[in-house]
């Protein structure tokens, strides 16, 4: 029984560690946070940054954008 019970935490600890490197970072600069104001009616750039590579979807207001980052990450 304790055998099992070792197999079964190093499952679970595999599992998350495994899936850990599919939950990347993406940050955003500080401008973007709560409670901000953007002005009706004109565009709102947005960036940040990823893994190089990385697919990023951003979605607001009904409109969803994708892109992915370059080599460096933006």
């Amino acid at each position: 029984m304790h055998g099992r019970s070792i197999r079964r935490v190093a499952v679970v600890a595999l599992a998350l560690f495994a899936g850990a490197e599919l939950l990347a970072e993406v940050r955003l600069p500080s401008v973007f946070s709560n409670y901000m104001v953007l002005q009706r009616d004109c565009s709102v750039p947005v960036w940040g940054w990823a893994n190089a590579g990385e697919q990023v979807t951003v979605s607001f207001a009904g409109q969803t954008k994708n892109t992915t980052a370059d080599d460096d990450g933006c």
